[in-house]
């Protein structure tokens, strides 16, 4: 039953949230429409690519939009989904560890309620959160094999998510011992996919991988490190609320360790590799784009929902946990039951309070909204140069026009990679080299207009605005 409730609570969630996805989502799925209705792997059919971060995400979407012919009704089917999925996770975790049953109850409502997870609706985020949530729960139940897959379908869902892979084998005894078995079943998982994306798609792993390290924005050079506070400010209340949850994470986490033996798998997944996972982000220098913290702010919530559980029978490995360590765990749950409470009923009421149904992410630093987006598209024909944002221009031109832009023309993404080679040293040139060894050279015919963003309203284009970027105007102009 707590599955099936999962499941409606998402699709409910997705009702809400659906008109306003964010620019990269509409990326996302003009993937899963090219590769389900066309076979081919792009953003548009004819223009081969592969800027898509996340494999596994277009995969699974792709597989239910082949059923249901429309890409947006396949994300939110693919939500629905992935929270009865961890729901069920989360159900056997408790009962592996000896946690209450409710236990399995709380990661999805709080998941769902969270605006910045919510502002990702078609990425890759929930994906990343749900499969981390299964590897904790494969490394508490000891599923060594179980543990190798997921480790690979987290790294099909996005690369950098192969440093929670390591830390898991490494740091977790239950799966180190067995590590062999874990690394032979993630090899035999993803091996395929990346054999098949080095030599048919032209580079091992994804061009934006390559082109968003080092890459941060503006002149104040804002990073993933700094990034959050340019969020609090923009968007505060939003920022907030999806945040807490996180720090309640890592308050019941450190609880858990302190006075619960059983089940510091959990912890380590899911606490320890949402700090490894950030600290990755900060090392490589990339932009603050608001979805990069998602997979570490969901498995501290996941942490935050599980310890709840795990802090209120608190057992030693020797016997009954002592009446100190009794009073404290019980004080700990106490107040982390409160905060959650709190946190999902306020999260709810601000998802609410932003519309029904949203017209724009609540954190969101697209140009446009959505239904602007659609507009301007529907006034477009030919190949269009973009103005910086392609995924819902390319979403709903369909076939009537294409968009040209860096990240569904493989030619102009090739052109930055080389540049980012040109000021590498000998070994990261020679890495790019063997991820480009069969590429192939990519036909490339510029567009003859473009759309040029221009601050401010105007009486001809088409007016936009957005909180992030202000008022602008989109207006097609000729090639010069």
């Amino acid at each position: 039953m707590l599955p099936a409730a999962a499941a409606l609570l998402a699709a409910g969630a997705f009702a809400l949230v659906r008109g306003a996805l964010i620019d990269d989502a509409y990326i996302t799925l003009a993937y899963v429409r090219t590769l389900a209705l066309h076979g081919e792997w792009g953003v548009s059919p004819g223009l081969p690519a592969n800027s898509a971060t996340s494999p596994l995400n277009v995969l699974l979407q792709a597989a239910v939009t082949l059923v249901v012919r429309d890409a947006v009704v396949a994300a939110g089917i693919v939500l629905a989904g992935l929270m009865a999925l961890l729901t069920h996770w989360s159900a056997g975790t408790a009962a592996a560890l000896g946690l209450p049953g409710w236990t399995a109850a709380l990661p999805a409502p709080l998941l769902l309620a969270n605006p910045l997870l919510l502002s990702t609706v078609g990425l890759e985020t929930y994906l990343a959160v749900v499969l981390l949530a299964g590897l904790a729960h494969a490394a508490v139940t000891g599923r060594a094999r179980t543990a190798g897959v997921l480790c690979a379908l987290l790294v099909l869902t996005r690369p950098d998510l192969v440093v929670g892979a390591v830390l898991a084998v490494v740091a977790v005894p239950a799966l180190r011992r067995r590590r062999w078995a874990v690394v032979a079943a993630a090899f035999l998982v993803a091996a395929p996919w990346y054999l098949f994306s080095w030599v048919v798609l032209g580079s091992f792993v994804p061009d934006t991988l390559l082109w968003k390290v080092g890459d941060s924005w503006g002149r104040d050079h804002i990073t993933f490190a700094n990034g959050l506070t340019v969020y609090a400010r923009v968007f505060p209340v939003a920022t907030v609320l999806a945040l807490l949850p996180a720090v309640a994470g890592v308050v019941g986490g450190l609880a858990w360790v302190a006075v619960r033996r059983r089940g510091r798998a959990a912890v380590t997944i899911l606490g320890l590799g949402a700090a490894v996972h950030a600290g990755a982000f900060v090392v490589i220098g990339t932009a603050p784009y608001h979805w990069y913290y998602g997979p570490a702010v969901g498995a501290l919530t996941v942490l935050a929902a599980w310890s709840v559980g795990a802090l209120v029978r608190p057992v030693r490995r020797d016997g009954p946990a002592p009446r100190a360590v009794t009073t404290l765990s019980a004080a700990t749950a106490t107040l982390l039951t409160a905060v959650l409470a709190v946190l999902a009923v306020a999260s709810a009421a601000f998802d609410i309070g932003h519309g029904t149904p949203w017209r724009l992410a609540p954190i969101s630093t697209n140009h446009a909204t959505a239904a602007e987006y659609a507009r301007v598209a529907s006034g477009l024909h030919g190949t269009v140069v973009s103005a910086g944002e392609l995924g819902a221009l390319a979403y709903f031109c369909d076939r009537r026009c294409t968009i040209d832009d860096p990240l569904s023309e493989r030619a102009p993404m090739l052109t930055r990679i080389a540049a980012r080679r040109a000021e590498a040293g000998p070994v990261a040139s020679a890495l790019y080299d063997v991820n480009y060894l069969f590429l192939r050279p990519a036909p490339y015919e510029r567009g003859t207009t473009r759309l040029v963003h221009r601050a401010g309203h105007h009486p001809d284009g088409v007016d936009v605005g957005t909180p992030w970027a202000g008022a602008g105007n989109l207006l097609v102009v000729p090639v010069g």
